[in-house]
């Protein structure tokens, strides 16, 4: 029982000391854990969602971050309808180069501000909106200011905030 508690003991002191000269903690220490600095930058969003808006039903709402340009530009193409029908694919085939948070907001809601967390290699968001009626229904954002979303009965707006 001694012998196995002195090899543990060696063993620790060990790997504390070849940690110990690996460089930084960000290195050593897994990500976003709580009471260490979070590599992730902050994106502010409030929503205002019109009465009567989408016909009245609840409009699914994407925020999307890319850090991959290639897809970037693949995902600024997409109208919301095809955004939707294919986001699960695009998470599968790109992992850890996008990042997606689902909403729904339902007529006459007001939300914010919400904090969401982004990887800071990005520069430029996207909402899509999944109205009822056809159209692109998708805005990009600079991920550095805040935002004012607008769910309107047609369509959406995106509006900085000061």
């Amino acid at each position: 029982m001694a012998i196995l508690l002195i090899r543990r003991c060696v063993v620790v002191t060990a790997i504390s000391l070849l940690l110990g000269g690996c460089g930084t903690k960000d290195k050593l220490v897994p990500k976003g854990l709580p009471g260490l600095p979070n590599p992730k930058q902050k994106f502010s969003v409030q929503v205002n969602v019109s009465d009567g808006a989408n016909d009245n039903s609840p409009i699914p709402v994407d925020f999307v971050v890319v850090v991959d340009k290639k897809l970037q530009a693949e995902v600024a193409k997409l109208a919301a309808k095809d955004w939707f029908e294919r986001r699960i694919q695009i998470v599968r085939d790109f992992p850890g180069k996008v990042e997606v948070v689902s909403w729904e907001w339902v007529p006459g809601q007001h939300a914010g501000p919400i904090s969401v967390a982004v990887n800071p290699r990005a520069r430029l968001g996207y909402f899509f909106a999944n109205y009822l009626n056809g159209g692109d229904h998708r805005a990009v954002v600079d991920l550095k200011s805040a935002v004012l979303l607008n769910l309107g009965p047609q369509d959406f707006a995106v509006q900085p905030l000061r």
